[in-house]
């Protein structure tokens, strides 16, 4: 083991990738500082660590079509200075889903799941290697010289998790301690890597609550107080995607719309439209979150969105939920404020309105305004494309 990873793709910028329609994990980024000033708690578990990963309160009601069965699941972050994120393969993929069904099947929480999945991150990237550092192999480049397995052992994704968390469940109060803590305590890598792990804790909670089930989303330091509702700042956005329009157009057409109906149920296509596409290019906004999250895009449960990005919620469906953020805690969305039923109205309201209002949906996380897959010609004007 040695700490070294492999090629990062962006440390506090994302990458671009490029999105047909209705409303739902690219990893996160930096948490801004008017989070960090606001989220000093620090981690609340969740469940006991020992015995799967408890609930995550209320199930969220939407539009009075709920679907039944499968618990409601947090995965608690609280990552520790600028987070990394990287545009992930299928196989990486694999790799994580392995390493989290795992966590799954010993009856582990899934803060053990994220653990594993950032210290394999920086270990290898997500990869099977067949060699490293000295004798070290595979996701985690684990050592058969030091007692952890045969080569061939160590190059079974699943005889390797099993090994991590064997020794992770022997470290006293690992489920409190800092994951950089936890992953050197296991891995024992050179003093100079022993904090190369924490950098990889939001891109491993999206890679887990997205393995771990449909309705599980993950939050950063539970309980915070949100920075907008208490004089923070917005961070200035730091967008690399291209679109059709600037955040600052897809602001002004979100406002432009508000009032209108026609929208239910299209969440996803409305932030496309406000950006100037004809569609998303994403069946569902619980899909758009998903490809968001593979490539490198999300920040999970990070409460401090820029203006202009997509913020986006499970609704105890398959389909989710997305908003564009307008700023100053300000949200632009489809059917929250209907009068009727399938009116689809946009209205502009508080983030709170989504959380703690009827539909009491569990916030996602923001990612920047891409859309795989993009094609057509927004309906929705600009003010300045009106006469």
């Amino acid at each position: 083991m040695n700490g070294f990873g492999k090629a990062v793709t962006g440390v506090t910028a994302a990458g671009c990738v490029s999105a047909l329609c209705l409303c739902l994990l690219a990893v996160g980024g930096a948490s801004t500082q008017a989070n960090a000033d606001t989220c000093r708690g620090g981690l609340q578990a969740v469940g006991d660590g020992q015995n799967g990963s408890g609930f995550g309160g209320e199930k969220p009601e939407f539009d009075g079509e709920q679907e039944d069965g499968g618990s409601q699941v947090t995965v608690p972050l609280h990552p520790e200075g600028p987070q990394s994120r990287a545009q992930w393969t299928p196989r990486e993929l694999r790799n994580a889903t392995t390493i989290t069904n795992v966590a799954r099947t010993r009856d582990l929480s899934p803060r053990a799941a994220v653990i594993a999945v950032a210290t394999a991150m920086q270990e290898s990237t997500l990869n099977n290697l067949r060699r490293g550092d000295a004798d070290s192999v595979g996701l985690f480049q684990q050592r058969p010289s030091q007692g952890w397995g045969s080569v061939s052992e160590l190059t079974d994704p699943v005889y390797a998790s099993g090994q991590f968390y064997d020794r992770l469940v022997q470290v006293h109060n690992w489920q409190q301690k800092t994951l950089a803590k936890v992953a050197a305590s296991i891995q024992r890598p050179a003093v100079q890597y022993r904090d190369k792990y924490a950098k990889w804790e939001s891109a491993a909670g999206s890679l887990v609550a997205a393995a771990w089930g449909e309705h599980a989303v993950s939050s950063i330091s539970l309980g915070c107080s949100d920075p907008a509702s208490t004089g923070g700042r917005d961070p200035k956005p730091t967008f690399t995607v291209k679109n059709p329009r600037t955040p600052a157009l897809a602001i002004a057409s979100a406002r432009n719309e508000a009032g209108k109906t026609g929208w239910y149920r299209m969440c996803d296509n409305f932030v496309a439209q406000t950006y100037g596409w004809g569609s998303s290019g994403s069946a569902t906004a619980n899909v758009h979150w998903n490809r968001l999250v593979d490539a490198g895009l999300a920040h999970p449960g990070d409460i401090s969105p820029p203006a202009g990005a997509l913020l986006f919620y499970d609704t105890g469906t398959a389909a989710g939920h997305v908003a564009l953020y307008l700023g100053n805690d300000q949200v632009a969305s489809n059917d929250v404020g209907d009068s009727y039923p399938r009116e689809g109205k946009i209205v502009v309201v508080p983030r709170k309105q989504l959380t703690q209002g009827a539909w009491r949906l569990r916030y996602r996380g923001w990612a920047q305004p891409s859309f795989p897959n993009a094609g057509g010609i927004s309906t929705i004007p600009t003010r300045t494309e009106r006469p």
